[in-house]
């Protein structure tokens, strides 16, 4: 008897232990064929229902517009087609561009300064900062590079030069087209992601009730289970204490008829 209860137990416990492993959110079939254009982030997208419209290249030539299209996708396709490493890669390519002409046209107006060639060679293969993190790297770099107080002075003309440009460059009206078309790609790309964050939500909420509900199940099991168990021992003890009664009254009989009952004994 125990172990029919043994097995009953073990085919509950393997019908739960599948209906919690069975996926809560079922997707149809078209829907896990789709991948995104964009990047893996995409594809995850449209597994969970949500859709990102936007075609990558568009957004490139939005944020370059004045560079040549098939530049940009081959760009995008060496990047793996992650929009965002293609963004950050054209734009350090541009800069490295940039950077070269803002340092030939900063070495015409230092005065009477002294440049060192070390310096000038410096100045002239680093990139220009693009947050506040980075610019105090730099200006940290170049005065602990500082050869003497002469070397440090020139140094930081040339930091506050290249500050100079980069800010005057930031300001003009096709980078801050640039920015703004940028800002509205970003703020279409973060609605998406809350909107992937809010399904995630719900599916970790609907889980997780799956979950307490399953714990609270096999609890109840398991005290049932228990239960009996306890009623069967409690069941052989009274057999074994009437077996054992019955055992020495038999005992006792033989004893006094003077013989012994040879099945007993």
């Amino acid at each position: 008897m125990a172990a029919t209860v043994a097995a009953a137990s073990s085919r509950k416990r393997g019908f739960a232990v599948a209906d919690i492993l069975d996926d809560p959110f079922p997707l149809p079939s078209h829907h896990l064929a789709k991948r995104g254009r964009c990047s893996s982030s995409a594809a995850s997208a449209a597994d969970l229902g949500v859709s990102l419209e936007f075609d990558p290249i568009e957004v490139l030539q939005l944020i370059f517009p004045h560079e040549d299209p098939q530049l940009l996708k081959s760009f995008f396709e060496a990047s793996g087609n992650v929009l965002d490493a293609a963004i950050r890669g054209f734009k350090h390519r541009l800069q490295s561009h940039t950077d070269t002409e803002i340092t030939e046209t900063a070495s015409g107006d230092t005065g009477n300064e002294v440049f060192s060639p070390k310096v000038e060679s410096d100045m002239s293969a680093m990139n220009i900062p693009s947050n506040g993190s980075e610019w105090a790297e730099l200006v940290v770099k170049e005065m602990s590079s500082a050869l003497d107080l002469v070397d440090a002075k020139n140094r930081a003309f040339r930091l506050l030069d290249l500050f100079e440009k980069s800010t005057a460059a930031c300001t003009s009206p096709v980078e801050m087209r640039k920015m703004r078309e940028e800002h509205k790609i970003l703020k279409l790309m973060l609605g998406g992601l809350l909107e992937q964050n809010g399904v995630l939500k719900r599916a970790f909420l609907k889980q997780h009730n799956r979950l307490n509900d399953y714990e609270k199940k096999m609890s109840q099991e398991r005290s049932q289970i228990i239960d009996t168990y306890e009623k069967e021992i409690k069941a052989l003890q009274h057999r074994n204490y009437v077996l054992s009664l019955h055992l020495a009254q038999a005992t006792q009989h033989g004893i006094i008829s003077g013989h012994c009952n040879p099945d007993v004994f």
